[in-house]
Parts: C-alpha cells; structure tokens; sequence
C-alpha cells in the first residue's frame, strides 16, 4: 500500500507494480491533473490553488520574511497526481549526489554509496539537455531537454567565467563543484515532465495489479500490539474507509505529510504526542530536524532592451499556439535561465571546502500589475514589497534566488493538534543561525558583484535597480547593512523540505526514524520512501531525487520480500 502519488510515490509503484506477485493500491489526496500543467511557464501561477496545492504556511519567522504578510512563508506543496513535480519550475538539478557516501557511511550499507546511486539516476535519464551525455543516461523515462532562454544568460556565463569559475554541468558525475551552467528542464518536446505522466499513468494503463484511489486522504495509519502497521484509515469523498496491507504499508506522503502521518498515528516525539493526547506507540525524533533550501529574492537587475523577457512584449497569442502544436518557441521555459555554487568564506573558515554551500538560480522572472492577485498570494509578499519587485515588470530584467545550499540550522514540524484535517505546524526558524546568516550575506553580495563587476554584463548594461527597498531605508544603497536587510526581508523557499524522516543506522541513532532499508525504527511493514529521509546531505533533495528514491526504493522492498 502506496500513500501518496507524488514523485517519489509514482515513480516507486510503477516499479513495483512490474511484478505480478501482488497488487498496490496507490492512495492520493488529490486528483488528476489538468492538461493546463503541461505549459511549463504556468508553475509559479499553480501555486496557491487548494485543489492542487497543500498550501501549507510556517509560523511567523523572528529573524526573516519580513517582506511578507505576517513573516510567513508559504511552503507549496503538491496535492495531486504527480505530486510537486505539477507546481515546480522543472528544474533539473541532481544536486550534491556524493553526499550519498555519507549516508553509505552513517548507515553500514553500502548500497547507499555514490556509485550506486548513480546508476540509479542514469537510469531514469533521456537527456538531451546542454552539456555531454557521458554523464547521463538515455533512454529513460525522465526527459531533460533544453529550455529557450534569455539573450542575457550567456553574458551570464561569461561573467563567471570572467570571476574565475568554470562553466560546468551541474549534474555531472564527478564531485559537485562551484560554477555557472545553463539550467536543464524536465521537458518533453517542450512540455512539462511529471512524474505522473513518466511513471504513473504508463503502469496504470499496463498493470492491472496497480490500484489507484484519487480523493483519498489519509488520516491515521493503524497499528497493532504487536508494533506492526496493518492498515490505514482515509476519507475520500466525505467518507471513512479503511484499507488493510497483506505486506507494507509506504510513506510516500512528501517532506511535510509523512512526518505529519506519522505524528498523527503516535510515532513521534513522546512529549510532543502527550500533548495532544496520542498514544505513544514508537518514541522517535520525528520532524525534530527539519531542513529546507531557503534564500532571499534579490534584484531587479536592469539590463539593455533585448535581453531578457519581457512577458507583454516578447508572448504574444502565436506563440501558445505554435507552443501547442510543436513545442517550441518562447514559452518553451520555465523562465529559469541558469544557476551557479561558490564556496563562502564562511564556509572556508569553518573548514567545509569540498561542496558548495551557495546555491543561486537567475530568473527572467517579472512581478507586472495585472498579475498582482495571483502573485502576491503566491509567494505572501506585502503590497509594499510587490511594489517595489513590479516597477521593472516592462524593463528588461532579472533576479537571483541565492541559496543556502545545505544550511546548518535546523527547524520543526509539530502537530498543530489531534485532528488529522489541521495542517502541521512549521518553522524553519530562517536565519536564527548566525553561519548561515553569514553565508547567506556573501551569497547575496556575490549576486550583485556578478552582474556590476564584470565586464561582460557591463556590455549589457547590467546593475541593480537604484532604488532602497521598503524597510531598508535607513542603509546605505548597497551597504553590507542594506543587502543584509534586503535578505531579511525577501527570503523564500526553494521547495525543497526534507529532514523531517531522517535515514540512519538505527535505534542507536538519536537523530534516526528510517534504517537504510527505509523502515520506520521499531514499528514492523511500515517504510518511508520520500524526501523526507534526506537530512545530512540535504543539497541533494530536488524533484529528480525523490524519484530515483522511489526506484532504488523500490529494489530494496523486492530484496526483502523475495520478490522477483
């Protein structure tokens, strides 16, 4: 029994539903998804809609978000078939794959080791993106194509070539380095590539074995004396049901609601659960080390006509209709140009040299008027904030999303009570912890040095926009003081919530709720296969990874079962 039909969920029951030894029945709390998912350019619109989004928010942040309504964060999350790979910018990013030997290493299993791993994403690779395909596979069913981009992102790439950094392929297979590359889709000729439409639908429309249930929200899973799970309770439609597993019941619910099930169904925190008066059934540290890729919004840069996107002038009517019935032209984009990695100063006081720990996306991103109601509900931001991010909506114009690629603080998800309807209660605690505060600040710094200090963004006439941010006032334009301000004030998630589960060797690790098979520590057929489970090398939590999770978890479950 399979809940959720998420990344890593769609991609682990097609696999296991290739044997014909048993049946899985698939439980998501959302439907299908509209066709209008495909049009890659939608996913910062999507965003927001109950129907298809969680719309979880953290609690007010003491030290962040300060440009958003009541400090908040809204953490999209996908509530659909295909889960959040129908709401994200298709990014394709493998992230920092050799953190993996730690894992291997923390655990004793060696499966988890890099090498292994690997073979896993290659799998599940047909690149055709912008760099060699010596590091990638072919043939898989994960299409990575090459978006249409920006004039701009080449001068991009120059200036950090002219800053002394490689262009390199994120992805490839050696260790993960500092540099600038062009950023690869999840595209399939030109459309949105979801797991849904890669894994799940394919098996449903092949094996008979493989149920799915949509409309179905799982509420507690049911537990025996014996610590064994046997069955779930879920509402679908207004009715109570409940679904019992001959073999194991999988997590599959996403880094916020598995941890939230868990909780729910008294595995947990003992403290915590007495609280709200559940039963303890399994005392682990779950949601105790929450962790998410966050950073701040920074710019607009302003640029010379002609070189980025301006939606009004450079989308017209002709272009969805050619995007339509070939794929190509201008709306074949996410509007995500490109990313880069440094290594901090921080970082390098602190001894951590051997993986990135900024991580920046450039976004031809722009914030126009008329789209203000989707928008500014999208991401929280204040009136005032939206204000300022929209004056160069009809320019030629960017920002940099800069990262904290693996921050040190931690945060917590809690219950916010017993009832399985509530969302969970969640603070990242952004920038309470005073290296990543640091890190970030060099980070955010960097941004402006690429575009202002290099030759070939001088070319285009690249600088940020001379305008104080609202609340920033009082610091000098540019200031340390002011861009540290502005971090404080902008600050976003990169959807990337993981941690909550974390993967260790056993009962003899405190930080531990899954072994390396998986399993949830000491409770019997009950396993966890999703980004819930990445903690120590969170700068690899992307779309991509939950799905090779699902695949590599999906071998480890034949393996213990005695499965072909």
């Amino acid at each position: 029994m399979n809940l959720g039909g998420g990344s890593a969920g769609s991609s682990l029951a097609a696999s296991l539903s290739q044997s014909k030894q048993y049946s899985i029945l698939v439980l998501e709390a959302g439907g299908a998804p509209s066709p209008i998912h495909s049009l890659p350019t939608i996913a910062f619109t999507q965003t927001n809609d109950p129907a298809i989004d969680w719309r979880y928010m953290t609690v007010p942040q003491k030290q962040a978000a300060f440009g958003l309504n009541n400090n908040t964060v809204r953490w999209p999350t996908g509530k659909v078939l295909g889960g959040s790979s129908q709401l994200n910018a298709m990014m394709y990013l493998r992230g920092n794959v050799q953190g993996f030997d730690e894992v291997a290493a923390k655990t004793g299993d060696s499966r988890w080791k890099t090498a292994n791993i690997l073979k896993y994403y290659k799998g599940l690779e047909n690149y055709d993106g912008w760099f060699s395909k010596n590091d990638h596979g072919s043939g898989g069913p994960i299409n990575v194509e090459r978006p249409v981009l920006s004039k701009f992102t080449e001068n991009i790439m120059k200036a950090g070539e002219e800053l002394g950094y490689r262009i390199r392929d994120p992805n490839e297979n050696g260790p993960y380095t500092e540099g600038f590359s062009k950023m690869d889709l999840h595209l399939h000729n030109g459309r949105r590539s979801d797991a849904f439409h890669e894994f799940l639908r394919p098996a449903m429309q092949t094996n008979r074995n493989l149920i799915v249930r949509k409309f179905s929200r799982v509420t507690r899973i049911l537990i025996n004396s014996d610590s064994e799970a046997y069955a779930v309770e879920y509402l679908r439609h207004g009715r109570r049901f409940i679904a019992k597993a001959n073999m194991d019941i999988i997590l599959s619910s996403g880094g916020i609601r598995s941890a939230q099930l868990l909780l729910l169904s008294g595995i947990g925190p003992k403290e915590h659960l007495r609280e709200h008066g559940i039963r303890t059934i399994m005392n682990l540290p779950v949601g105790q080390k929450l962790k998410d890729k966050y950073g701040a919004l920074v710019g607009p840069f302003l640029v010379s006509e002609g070189q980025s996107t301006v939606l009004d002038r450079d989308w017209i009517l002709p272009d969805l209709f050619r995007w339509i019935s070939t794929g190509t032209g201008p709306v074949r984009t996410s509007l995500s140009e490109g990313t880069w990695a440094i290594v901090t100063e921080e970082a390098r006081k602190r001894g951590k040299v051997t993986k990135p720990d900024i991580h920046a996306y450039v976004l031809s991103i722009s914030f126009p008027e008329e789209a203000r109601y989707v928008l500014q509900n999208t991401f929280n931001f204040k009136p005032e904030t939206y204000d300022f991010l929209s004056r160069a909506s009809n320019m030629d114009s960017f920002f940099q999303l800069v990262t904290l690629n693996a921050p040190d603080g931690y945060g917590k998800l809690r219950l916010r009570d017993a009832d399985p309807l509530s969302d969970p209660v969640l603070d990242p605690q952004y920038l309470e912890h005073e290296g990543d505060s640091r890190a970030l600040l060099e980070g955010v710094k960097f941004a402006v040095k690429i575009v202002e200090n290099t030759t070939a963004m001088q070319k285009i006439d690249g600088r940020l926009m001379p305008e104080h941010f609202p609340g920033c006032e009082k610091f000098e334009f540019k200031s340390d003081q002011y861009f540290e301000c502005i971090m404080r004030h902008t600050t976003l998630t990169a959807f990337k919530y993981a941690g909550a589960n974390p993967i260790g060797k056993g009962l003899s690790d405190p930080d531990a709720v899954v072994d390396s098979h998986l399993r949830v520590l000491g409770i019997k057929r009950l396993r966890v296969v999703d980004g819930s489970i990445i903690q120590l090398h969170h700068s690899s939590m992307n779309d991509v990874t939950c799905r090779m999770i699902g695949q590599f978890a999906a071998d480890i479950i034949r393996d213990d079962w005695k499965l072909s």
